[in-house]
């Protein structure tokens, strides 16, 4: 059994602790993400899971004197090398290593953004947040370059996030390849085609390019329906479905905020049946919405102070 720290963005660490235990790990959240436990925790995190930013082996986990042992003992086991990190804390301490090598919200598909782009893992967070699992019809009609979008046709197609990636653990001494092999032909054999229509325009004619352009560097490009609509003119694809939507707040975008959330609040006015999360800044725009929200989350959004906004009309 491996133990992990997996991390996430600010504010998401209840979702990724319900993703990771739906994965079969024992899951409990933590400031800044989530302890885990299980069989093969570090591939299975690494492979499959959309809402983390990193994963780390729990190499030790106990009183702070135990510390230098730990260390001289992960140094003959792993090398010289090993990118170990102890941390102290009311005289305990913990001794980890990163095993994927490289951000795992770098999907790889995306190689052109907009002018304030989403991170692939907190699109997907915001998207799990809102308990979209792909089964449901989905909508974001602020789309942007189209990460949110993308993120949820990967999550109806079943297509694992890592599946592609080479991590650092894969060389780590010890591992079984065979194991490895197993866990990704597993996970590729549940991809699928989505049962439900994937809509997602823009108002924007180039960021509506871009979107495109990254769907299709994703695999998703047929799976999604992209049109050039302001908010306040699209038609929700279905009675019922999730729609997930960052708006602009004014600060990175060049854009008319109050506008933009004016044609959001009568797009969801329209939307009963739906569940509709928003990611906005802190304060300043709620207000301009037609309902109250059913919740709130505080989340980081890069350095930004934001709130994930759920109404069910």
């Amino acid at each position: 059994m491996e133990r992990i720290f997996a991390a996430c963005t600010p504010g998401l660490e209840p979702v990724l602790a319900r993703e990771l235990a739906s994965f079969g790990l024992r899951a409990s959240a933590v400031p800044g993400g989530v302890e885990a436990a299980g069989d093969d925790a570090v591939a299975v995190a690494c492979l499959r899971s959309r809402a983390a930013d990193a994963v780390a082996l729990r190499v030790y986990d106990g009183p702070e004197k135990g510390l230098d042992r730990a260390f001289a003992d992960a140094r003959r086991r792993y090398g010289a090398r090993a990118p170990l990190v102890p941390r102290r804390e009311g005289g305990r301490a913990t001794l980890s290593m990163d095993a994927a090598g490289a951000p795992l919200f770098k999907r790889g598909w995306r190689q052109r953004v907009g002018a304030a782009p989403l991170r692939e893992s907190l699109a997907a967070g915001l998207l799990l947040a809102a308990g979209f699992d792909g089964s449901q019809p989905f909508l974001d009609p602020m789309c942007g370059s189209g990460t949110i979008a993308v993120e949820a046709a990967l999550i109806a197609a079943r297509r694992a996030p890592g599946l592609g990636r080479v991590f650092d653990f894969e060389s780590w001494p010890g591992r079984d390849p065979r194991r490895l092999e197993l866990l990704r032909a597993q996970l590729a054999a549940e991809a699928c085609t989505p049962a439900a229509p994937l809509r997602a325009s823009d108002r924007n004619a180039g960021a509506l390019r871009l979107a495109q352009k990254n769907a299709a560097a994703a695999g998703v490009g047929d799976l999604l329906t992209f049109e050039r609509l302001d908010a306040a003119a699209v038609e929700a694809p279905g009675s019922r479905g999730v729609c997930v939507v960052n708006p602009p707040y004014g600060v990175r975008l060049d854009e008319d905020a109050p506008a933009a959330w004016r044609s959001l609040a009568a797009l969801v006015a329209r939307m009963r049946g739906w569940t509709v999360a928003v990611l906005g800044p802190e304060r300043g725009f709620a207000d301009a919405m037609p309902l109250a929200p059913s919740s709130t989350t505080p989340v980081r959004n890069g350095g930004l102070r934001c709130v994930l906004l759920v109404y069910r009309p």
